[in-house]
């Protein structure tokens, strides 16, 4: 009897709290800039509209209906702002962060992104890839999962992301991003280390069409720097690249840096900023993610004097040390 009245006291208890915590409900608190632009909630895996409203005084609520937390992104003016889990209880984004926070998983996720961060700004990628491995593994059973298994599909070989997908849940494995990542991680397998790299058309500085192949030199090594100007990473490394340029320049090293998703205006810009002395091929657009199915930039390729791919995705620092193996060894 005792039993069995400790079992209804307790879900008593649970309705309670079940009631109290209430519809999912986010509070988005943005500065004067964003007045009267539409906020949207759109699932993170499919892309769909959940939810829209417009800011208010700078402030904007949004009550949501859904059957299971389920990831989300927060977006203006067709950009992701913020993260957002919807599940019930009351939830803030504010223009200062990139998750939403007041909730249990939304605690737990901005938590992990901060860490994230902080592993992304040491530029140390495998040590990424295996934070978002665990997190995924971690998390598959609950919304967190949607983002941290997209996030390692981004940078998995293809064996380990088609083993991951048979045992994922159903709207990871069939989610349109999944699709896509999934695509991109078949053409980093063609493009791996030991293949013959891929040729593509950009621009030279004045407009005409040029060949990627014709920045390549046979007999040397080609680095290849894809980058944006409107990329911080990019950027931030470019005092690096200058630095191995010097050292490597007409001793079996070339840089070729292949502006992608820039406008040509832009990249000038950034060139003559910055002082970029070795070549740019302009004007890419998305063509070079669709050959070599990377993600993110920057990204480098180094490509061997036969025209084989040595290496990517490796950094500055570790570039310079498999070129000091490889090139004084020929002195």
């Amino acid at each position: 009897m005792k039993k069995q009245l400790s079992r209804l006291l307790l879900g008593g208890t649970l309705i309670l709290l079940a009631a109290c915590a209430g519809k999912p409900k986010l509070t988005v608190n943005l500065p004067e800039k964003f007045e009267g632009q539409e906020v949207e909630i759109i699932n993170f895996l499919d892309s769909t509209k959940i939810a829209s409203g417009t800011v208010t005084n700078g402030n904007l609520q949004l009550e949501v209906d859904v059957d299971q937390p389920v990831f989300a992104s927060v977006m203006i003016d067709g950009r992701t702002r913020a993260f957002y889990v919807i599940e019930p209880g009351n939830a803030t984004v504010n223009d200062s962060t990139s998750s939403a926070i007041g909730t249990p998983l939304n605690d737990r996720f901005a938590g992990l992104i901060s860490t994230l961060d902080s592993i992304e700004n040491l530029d140390d990628m495998p040590l990424y890839i295996d934070y978002v491995e665990k997190n995924y593994n971690d998390n598959k059973d609950n919304a967190l999962g949607s983002y941290f298994g997209i996030e390692w599909l981004k940078y998995a070989d293809i064996e380990k992301a088609d083993s991951m997908l048979k045992t994922a849940p159903e709207a990871l494995k069939t989610s349109p991003k999944t699709e896509h990542y999934i695509k991109f991680a078949r053409l980093r397998e063609a493009t791996s280390p030991g293949k013959q790299y891929i040729d593509f058309d950009g621009e030279t500085a004045d407009g005409k069409p040029q060949a990627f192949s014709s920045l390549v030199k046979p007999g040397v090594y080609t680095l290849v720097d894809f980058w944006a100007s409107w990329c911080p990473y990019c950027v931030k490394e470019l005092p690096e690249l200058a630095s191995l340029h010097e050292k490597w320049n007409g001793k079996g090293l070339e840089i070729v840096g292949v502006a992608v998703r820039d406008t040509p205006d832009d990249t000038k810009g950034a060139v003559n900023k910055h002082g970029i002395s070795w070549q740019v091929l302009y004007n890419t657009q998305r063509k070079p993610y669709e050959i070599y199915g990377f993600s993110g930039i920057p990204h480098h390729i180094l490509i061997g004097p036969d025209g084989k791919i040595v290496s990517r995705g490796e950094t500055v620092a570790q570039i310079n040390t498999r070129l000091e193996k490889e090139l004084l060894k020929q002195e």
